[in-house]
């Protein structure tokens, strides 16, 4: 029996900055670790989602410095990368809208 191999990427999907991109979506913002790359990502959601990418492009942020408010130490979030990724054939997303009226 062949092995299959199953990559641990995480990706979070983050909110989309208006309504109308959240109907019809070409484009995709996903929240991820910063050591994954961007052929790696598009493999990855070629071949489990079977999205049909375009393109991806990446930014990678800092983790913010904190100061504990009891202790008085610091301490640091993680650091993170988020990921743009365009799409040929626009994914459709259900829209976030108040639930319909039913008629009495």
């Amino acid at each position: 029996m062949p092995r299959i191999y199953f990559p641990k990427i995480p990706l979070i999907l983050q909110k989309p900055d208006n309504l109308e991109a959240a109907q019809v979506a070409t484009e995709l913002v996903f929240r991820t670790i910063p050591s994954i790359g961007k052929i790696q990502l598009r493999n990855f959601l070629q071949s489990v989602y079977n999205l049909d990418v375009a393109a991806v492009h990446t930014i990678n942020y800092e983790g913010k410095k904190k100061r504990h408010p009891r202790t008085g130490l610091y301490y640091r979030r993680p650091d993170w990368k988020k990921a743009y990724v365009y799409l040929n054939t626009p994914s459709v997303t259900s829209p976030v809208t108040e639930p319909p009226l039913v008629e009495k």
